[in-house]
């Protein structure tokens, strides 16, 4: 792994486990193994790393799932779980994939939310990421709902973009709400969501 990688790497580990707050610039120089000058070569500030750190590890990771789970072959209706699922995360700390670290790790999906949200709130770059993420996401769905609309699977007197929206808004409402109390089970809670906005579109039986 090239030095600007393992920096990388370690700050987002560290940001995880800790807050962007409370890891100072020298701990990620020595848990990286490099020197001051060594840091400066690659980033300016600690600032910089951060936005550098959510582009790589977040939203990198957030619209390769969704572009996976478009070659998804399950129903509609676990096309559409399964995409905000591994968005969201769930309860507890879960093994991640190669494409969000280098390295297989424990991520907590609460801090990462946690640590996307700060980034959104100091910097207009992250923030205009995390727009263009759920603008993709938001197509993402619309397109579920078109085609089961089309396969004559959900009603077509549907509005696709309202529900669209309305699927997305319950997504983040959810993931807000397990965030400010972290006992709600969210898989659990975003399952049941998801099944009830399902229930509402779909074509009787």
């Amino acid at each position: 792994m090239d030095t600007k990688s393992r920096i990388l790497e370690t700050a987002f580990l560290l940001f995880l486990e800790k807050g962007f707050a409370d890891v100072s610039l020298n701990e990620i120089i020595k848990k990286s193994d490099i020197t001051t000058g060594g840091f400066y070569y690659h980033f300016d500030s600690k600032d910089t790393l951060l936005v550098e750190v959510i582009k790589k590890y977040i939203f990198n990771y957030f619209n390769f799932t969704i572009e996976q789970i478009r070659d998804f072959e399950g129903t509609h209706k676990e096309k559409l779980k399964t995409v905000i699922l591994l968005i969201v995360g769930d309860d507890s700390t879960i093994n991640t994939t190669t494409q969000l670290v280098e390295r297989a790790e424990k991520i907590d999906y609460r801090t990462l939310h946690l640590l996307l949200f700060e980034g959104v709130q100091k910097y207009e770059i992250i923030s205009k990421n995390y727009t263009e993420f759920y603008y993709n996401l938001l197509e993402f769905i619309k397109e579920v709902i078109d085609d089961g609309i089309a396969q004559g699977i959900l009603r077509e007197d549907i509005d696709s973009n309202k529900y669209s929206l309305l699927i997305q808004t319950a997504m983040v409402g959810t993931v807000l709400m397990w965030i400010g109390m972290p006992a709600m089970p969210l898989g659990e809670r975003m399952q049941s969501n998801l099944d009830i906005l399902w229930d509402s579109m779909k074509k009787e039986d």
